[in-house]
């Protein structure tokens, strides 16, 4: 370890003036080897990791797919979620678990600017949001093009709670968060059963930095975490592997260069680094107006090299 890297890091976050960072560290060879917090953080902290719960809702789906509540990735979504077997759009029954997984469902999404999305607003005040969403156009065929959207991440959750007959959550409480002693608040579910991150200004998907680090330090391991198979090496190796939509997306995980991540809006990231078998953290209050720190994971690794 670069013996002056810790002050050089605070010295470049005052420098940069990175004020909503509140934690940061790194995993090398399973030992945490830095660690830092700001804003009156402690390793007790937990902050809200927003957009990497999407790669978290993927790692259940694994499960899922594991234990038999699932046959493949290719199976059809309308297996589970009937108002897609309703014929509504002639695209509807081509549409499978891996569209979803890999954000090429095809439906119509804008996204809004700064965070503000009309069309997720209007799927919070729906009474059935499966419904809802397959009242959506079509705009492209499934698996043709790449677009990160609310949409799959939400079908997911519903089709995790339809084939488990628990809310997606309790998938990954029973088999993901406690096997790996992660501390999280309960997801906020919709009116019709579908756990989310963020609902009507609801956000308990908080991990404190270790607990994300024991996801990325399990991915690192193919999955096993202390001699227990947790999700299978197929699952993990297919989820941090470019898709056919996609070189930069896997099934919910970003790829990059180096490796692979969950990122989060205002600057909460998880990255993994298989080739120095290394995980780094970062997290931040996010506001409308947050910035990203990638320059900041960035230096950490040079750090190392």
């Amino acid at each position: 370890m670069n013996t002056a890297f810790a002050s050089r890091l605070d010295d470049y976050i005052a420098e940069h003036r990175y004020r909503l960072i509140n934690s940061v560290l790194v995993y090398e060879n399973d030992e945490l080897v830095f660690e830092r917090y700001y804003n009156k953080f402690t390793p007790d902290s937990r902050d809200n990791i927003k957009s990497i719960w999407k790669s978290i809702l993927s790692l259940t789906l694994g499960i899922c797919l594991d234990r038999g509540l699932v046959g493949g990735l290719d199976e059809p979504v309308c297996r589970y979620l009937a108002p897609f077997n309703e014929d509504i759009h002639p695209y509807h029954k081509r549409l499978t678990l891996r569209h979803l997984l890999t954000m090429s469902s095809g439906i119509y999404w804008n996204g809004g600017v700064h965070y503000h999305c009309p069309m997720f607003e209007q799927l919070l005040r729906s009474r059935d949001w499966v419904s809802h969403i397959a009242d959506v156009q079509m705009k492209a065929l499934p698996g043709s093009f790449f677009q990160y959207k609310e949409w799959d991440a939400a079908l997911i959750s519903a089709v995790i709670g339809k084939a488990a007959g628990v809310p997606a959550y309790e998938i990954c409480r029973e088999f993901l968060y406690e096997p790996l002693e992660i501390q999280s608040g309960v997801w906020p579910i919709s009116k019709c059963g579908v756990n989310y991150n963020v609902m009507q200004g609801e956000e308990r998907s908080d991990l404190s930095a270790r607990d994300l680090a024991k996801i990325g330090r399990l991915m690192l391991r193919g999955g096993e975490w202390n001699g227990r198979r947790i999700v299978s090496n197929d699952y993990i190796k297919s989820a941090a592997a470019p898709s056919d939509a996609a070189a930069g997306y896997g099934l919910m995980w970003w790829i990059f260069e180096s490796g692979f991540g969950g990122s989060g809006f205002g600057g909460q990231d998880l990255n993994v680094y298989p080739a120095r078998n290394a995980v780094a953290v970062i997290q931040a209050t996010p506001t409308p107006s947050s910035k990203f720190y990638g320059d900041v994971l960035a230096g950490m690794m040079d750090a190392y090299g």
